[in-house]
């Protein structure tokens, strides 16, 4: 725009200008999504199991205290919210006493000052001194089966100190003192007014008169239901404004306080100094890296480690190994577990995550996408409906436990689950929910808005993370540490030590072969070249890596190496004791063979189309190894004796010494002899060691033999005592 110098018009079109283009940039700026708000409160649920002791009180002054110091140096800017879940024990309820109850109580309302909140959950029925302590906290949430009092238990007597302790508990926490006093006294006759400004009065009815004076009364009931006189119901403790609102398990609980990650259970870190270790998952997960978390979990549990955080690295892996590994974690409750997503958690690897207490995403990273198993040799298999039917109720299960969006898990495996948001009127609080809950309940949730429609399965990335209500997020795992005050601290990481690098090794289904082949090889050599002890040796050494390898996986267990052993026992007998390839020998080959493919696998019978496919790969590799044995020892019976170096290690038999000149009188030949039976009863001298094969001379004939019993020196004198065509059983005479 060109103006003359000087002139008004212009200038007030300069300023139309900016003022316009001011607008228009305010709006692009304000039309930008704005970015999801962090409105999570740090909290933690405390239970107090009755009755109420010493042990309780310093149990629950310890852990507070250190879960509000703890809260004020990490989340900066937020106060706690502490939730007290208060449990029936063993014995019977109503049995705490009167001034340690008390003692809590005070506790409670004198000494968390830094706490947002102070949360009473009574999710079953709570009477005796312990309701003092449910009474001190800020707010009162009770299960729908609920009941709250008598204070008083039946076989004491309302005392002086407790009333004036009540009056006081009511003054603090701005509470009804007549009603309190009324669950203290059920002989007092208290009644529930109602005004004309639609509000319940509790009123004894000694006072009534002069509360008259100053309200009017359009109703006057008594204040107990159905005669229980001290006693106040969930519903009506909800209606009058004495509960804040029912709920049936802790995850409401959760969800109403907006509390973050998810503590619905006891932290076994507070009260204690903290004791942390790394655990690494990478890669995926199958039998051998169960084998290698069980050996790493229990090292934890021996080093009174109270802090686990799992490092998420993993593509996925098998159903079944997964779901072990997520109920092994799930049921840790001497340590809180952690699962920090480094880089992904895809496929079934996210049911581990899930079986964690709390779930934190590094910045990139993301978690979901069950959609297909990663089985043996890096084989993917897309799931069937029926897998993911049982993974998605798995997944749904492990969140409900742990307090994660149960719909958000189930999305992750069911590409038919759509996910809403919504406002839960119940709670008050944004939830995420499946499509169906809104259709089976509309008038509980409102604002409903998809954030996940139907047709593929979720995967949910650190940005989304909040948002949809499953972990955290940090940009560094230095601010990962922070979040627990662990920020600059060195922490032990445990990944795969050497043992579990040879596990892996070993378990491979190429050396797998290999192992099995050398240990079937070396059997046979040492049976058809007795005397050397070399191959017996490589073959133990062989079988015992094979099966310490998988019983360290997980795949072998004591059924296996029985079976194993008892096949070798077989065999001795079929060979030492009862001559004859027949029942004995048949079993031990078929025992032995059973424990193998038993040994190679994890389960008894395959159920699945990949397991299918693992043991038609397995009965390959046996018969494969099996052949190879068998063209391995047709070589070395014709090839071995003639070797330069080996033919040392043969014992062969000793030089004829006959007069004849002939070949045939020096090396006699069987030709001609239709049947070996008339050498039974005749005797001879062993030219080798029978183990129990060997070599024996009968006059001209050199023969081989095989022992009935023991093993038979060379140059003993044998009978031969059965032939069976060309196989002659010989036994040990007197020298």
């Amino acid at each position: 725009m060109i103006c003359p110098r000087g002139s008004g018009r212009c200038l007030l079109s300069w300023a139309f200008f900016l003022t316009v283009l001011t607008l228009v940039l305010g709006g692009l700026v304000q039309a930008q999504p704005p970015g999801v708000p962090d409105d999570s409160n740090p909290g933690q649920f405390f239970t107090i199991t009755e009755p109420i002791t010493n042990a309780t009180l310093e149990q629950v002054r310890a852990a507070t205290r250190q879960f509000v110091d703890r809260s004020a140096g990490v989340v900066h800017g937020k106060s706690p919210v502490l939730v007290f879940e208060f449990r029936p024990g063993e014995t019977a309820p109503g049995r705490s006493e009167f001034g340690i109850s008390y003692d809590l109580a005070y506790y409670m309302m004198k000494n968390l000052g830094g706490a947002k909140t102070t949360v009473a959950y009574i999710p079953e029925p709570l009477k005796g001194y312990a309701v003092l302590a449910a009474l001190a906290c800020d707010e009162i949430v009770m299960g729908s089966q609920a009941t709250l009092g008598p204070i008083t238990p039946e076989d004491e007597a309302p005392r002086r100190d407790i009333i004036g302790s009540i009056r006081a508990l009511a003054d603090t926490k701005v509470r009804d003192h007549d009603l309190l006093l009324g669950m203290v006294d059920r002989t007092a006759d208290l009644r529930a007014i109602r005004t004309t400004d639609k509000q319940i009065h509790y009123v004894m009815a000694d006072n009534l008169p002069e509360f008259k004076k100053t309200h009017q009364v359009l109703e006057d009931l008594p204040a107990w239901e159905g005669g229980q006189r001290g006693v106040i119901t969930a519903q009506r403790a909800r209606e009058e404004g004495f509960s804040k609102l029912t709920a049936d398990n802790p995850i409401e609980i959760a969800k109403i306080y907006k509390i973050s990650g998810r503590s619905t259970a006891d932290d076994p870190t507070l009260g204690q100094v903290l004791r942390p270790v790394r655990i690494k998952i990478e890669g995926p997960l199958d039998i051998v890296k169960k084998s290698y978390l069980t050996r790493r979990i229990e090292q934890a549990r021996q080093e009174k480690v109270n802090l686990v955080f799992f490092e998420f690295n993993s593509e996925g892996g098998i159903d079944m190994p997964a779901d072990a590994i997520a109920d092994m974690i799930a049921g840790i409750k001497d340590m809180k577990t952690v699962a920090f997503i480094n880089d992904r958690a895809i496929g079934v690897s996210v049911l581990a995550a899930l079986a964690c207490n709390e779930i934190v995403f590094k910045k990139g990273a993301e978690m979901g996408d069950v959609r297909q198993l990663v089985v043996g040799r890096g084989q993917v298999v897309l799931l069937n409906d029926g897998q993911i039917k049982a993974i998605a109720n798995r997944a749904a299960n492990l969140a409900e436990q742990k307090g994660h969006p149960v719909a958000v898990a189930r999305a992750m495996v069911d590409p038919d689950v759509e996910v809403i948001e919504a406002t839960d009127t119940k709670t008050g609080a944004v939830t995420q929910v499946v499509a169906a809950d809104i259709q089976a309940d509309p008038a509980r949730y409102v604002n409903p808005r998809v954030r996940k429609s139907r047709g593929d399965v979720l995967t949910v990335t650190a940005d989304d993370a909040i948002s949809y209500g499953l972990g955290q997020v940090v940009n560094e795992p230095e601010d990962f540490l922070a979040l627990y005050g662990l920020r600059g601290k060195l922490i032990r990481v445990d990944g795969p030590t050497w043992v579990d690098t040879l596990v892996t090794v070993l378990t491979d289904p190429i050396v797998s072969w290999i192992l099995l082949f050398v240990g079937l090889f070396m059997l046979v050599l040492e049976l058809k070249l007795p005397g050397i002890g070399l191959p017996a040796i490589t073959s133990a050494l062989a079988f015992l890596l094979f099966f310490w390898s998988h019983y360290l996986s997980g795949t072998a267990d004591q059924l296996e190496i029985i079976l194993f052993l008892v096949g070798l026992v077989c065999l001795a007998l079929e060979l030492f004791v009862f001559p004859g390839f027949g029942v004995f020998g048949m079993s031990g080959v078929l025992l032995i063979l059973t424990s193998i493919v038993m040994a190679s696998h994890t389960f008894v019978w395959p159920t699945q189309e990949y397991e299918y496919r693992e043991l038609a790969y397995t009965l390959i590799q046996i018969t494969v190894a099996m052949v190879a044995v068998g063209a391995g020892a047709v070589v070395i019976a014709r090839y071995f004796p003639s070797l330069p170096l080996f033919n040392r290690l043969v014992l062969k038999p000793e030089p004829w010494t006959g007069t004849g000149l002939d070949d045939a009188i020096v090396k006699p030949s069987l030709e001609g002899y239709e049947s070996l039976a008339f050498l039974i009863g005749e005797s001879g001298r062993t030219t080798t060691m029978l183990r129990p094969s060997g070599k024996a001379r009968f006059g001209d004939l050199l023969l081989d033999v095989t022992a009935d019993g023991y093993f038979i020196e060379p140059d003993s004198l044998v009978e031969v005592i059965d032939v069976h065509g060309t196989r002659v059983t010989v036994k040990r005479l007197g020298a």
